[in-house]
């Protein structure tokens, strides 16, 4: 695995949403597709776990415009919350707010993104000792109406997705193993 990212999607129907209109009820399924993705990093547990839980550094790894910003000074915790201003597709500048739901140093870290298309969108790092070294997995899962699953599932994801989150956890790699953290 040295040296390479590995991308898994999964896909699975869930409950439906139910939306209360004036004087309808419309029940809508929804899908829940999950994007994984796993790189080995060749560079102490403690060190890579303290960068990527350090949102307001993303930008220096992800693909595309991006700032995130806290909305309050203090140490990073569950329940912290960001400002995102970032770039989905031709959408420039694109605003999100970002809390922190999991924090585990140094084994995992969650926040979960809220973005006006598509709502919540929880990700979720898990940083395992292997290899002599560290393997980063990320795990992003979001819920999108079947028609959206199916062009995400099948054009979307292979063709703009999977290498954007390829080339970002290899830019990632490149930052920590080079000691530029």
């Amino acid at each position: 695995m040295a040296g390479k990212t590995h991308s898994r999607l999964a896909m699975c129907l869930v409950s439906p949403t139910i939306i209360f209109g004036k004087d309808q009820v419309r029940i809508i399924p929804m899908t829940t597709v999950i994007c994984s993705h796993q790189i080995l990093v060749h560079a102490p547990l403690q060190q890579v776990f303290d960068y990527v839980s350090d949102l307001t550094r993303h930008p220096e790894w992800s693909g595309g415009e991006l700032k995130i910003q806290a909305v309050a000074p203090g140490p990073i915790a569950v329940g912290k919350e960001y400002v995102s201003h970032g770039e989905v597709s031709i959408q420039k500048d694109r605003l999100n707010t970002v809390r922190v739901t999991e924090y585990d140093p140094p084994y995992k870290f969650g926040f979960v993104a809220n973005d006006p298309d598509f709502g919540n969108v929880p990700h979720v790092f898990t940083f395992t000792r292997q290899e002599g070294g560290v393997l980063i997995s990320r795990v992003m899962t979001v819920s999108l109406n079947p028609i959206a699953a199916f062009l995400f599932h099948f054009f979307i994801y292979p063709l703009i997705g999977s290498p954007s989150m390829n080339k970002s956890l290899a830019k990632l790699k490149a930052k920590l193993e080079e000691n530029l953290v």
